[in-house]
């Protein structure tokens, strides 16, 4: 996507598209749910854009409306998008590290509450300098790498906002795996102890052999109940559907019980920084 902001204008557009598709047919809500059979509530939510009508849903309530070939394209395509984006990580690559860099970074700036789950890395508002070289480093160098490291740092300026609530959910697994030389994983976990006891910071780890309720699949980051964002090797998806977006907050609430906080976490990164 070339700007990560517009999926939460999207979804307002697409609902003022549907209000106004409805007005125009001269129906209420409710003669278009029944037209529809489909419920009024269903309806109402799409318009006021607190559920995302699936494309098979948004075909039905288009024939119902006789909407124009223009409005079905335009519904289709923001429906479509809206779902699921996925960008090619080759695509940030060319347009510039930094610059993805900067986009999460706005990203970050509008959301009040911020969730973070990693299964083996670091995520980048936690990163030492050390740990987002060797990350960069993988596709990155000179110039460009340096303004990709330089870009991340500024996003960590974040995390000094009182009116913001941040949550990392890590695993110990990804507090010992090898990616980096065993003194800059030290430093790394210095680094995430420092966070502990921040009032808008919250830092838990999950040790190997906790019980958890739920099996991961990937990392992931929410925003406020706006946005997820997933990255994956090739690609990184993004997921504004509320009932989706509903199910990642579920989902990390499951994998934060498992976690330990507070002295707990601080007692295990100091294990983890002496075993080095």
């Amino acid at each position: 996507m070339d700007n990560p902001e517009r999926y939460l204008t999207d979804r307002e557009r697409l609902a003022q598209l549907l209000k106004d598709l409805r007005s125009g047919a001269g129906m209420t809500g409710a003669q278009a749910a029944a037209a529809a059979g489909m419920s009024q509530a269903k309806i109402s939510k799409w318009e006021n854009a607190h559920l995302l009508p699936s494309p098979p849903d948004s075909a039905t309530i288009l024939d119902v409306y006789r909407a124009t070939p223009d409005a079905r394209v335009e519904v289709g395509e923001l429906v479509d998008r809206l779902h699921a984006d996925i960008e090619s990580n080759r695509t940030h690559l060319r347009r510039g590290a930094a610059q993805r860099q900067t986009q999460i970074g706005r990203i970050e700036a509008a959301a009040k509450e911020l969730r973070f789950f990693s299964i083996l890395g670091v995520p980048g508002l936690l990163q030492t300098p050390a740990y987002m070289r060797r990350i960069f480093s993988l596709d990155l160098s000179g110039a460009e790498l340096v303004r990709a490291i330089e870009a991340r740092q500024r996003r960590q300026h974040v995390l000094h906002e009182a009116d913001k609530r941040f949550m990392f959910v890590l695993t110990e697994a990804a507090l010992r795996w090898g990616f980096v030389p065993a003194e800059a994983r030290a430093e790394q976990v210095a680094r995430i102890a420092s966070y502990l006891g921040n009032d808008y910071v919250r830092i838990g780890i999950i040790p190997t052999g906790a019980e958890v309720g739920d099996v991961p699949l990937h990392s992931f980051q929410i925003f406020d109940a706006r946005l997820v964002t997933v990255g994956l090797l090739h690609a990184t998806i993004t997921v504004s559907d509320p009932q989706d977006i509903a199910q990642y907050r579920r989902h990390f609430d499951t994998l934060a019980s498992g976690a330990l906080f507070g002295d707990d976490s601080r007692d295990l990164l100091e294990r983890l920084r002496n075993d080095g």
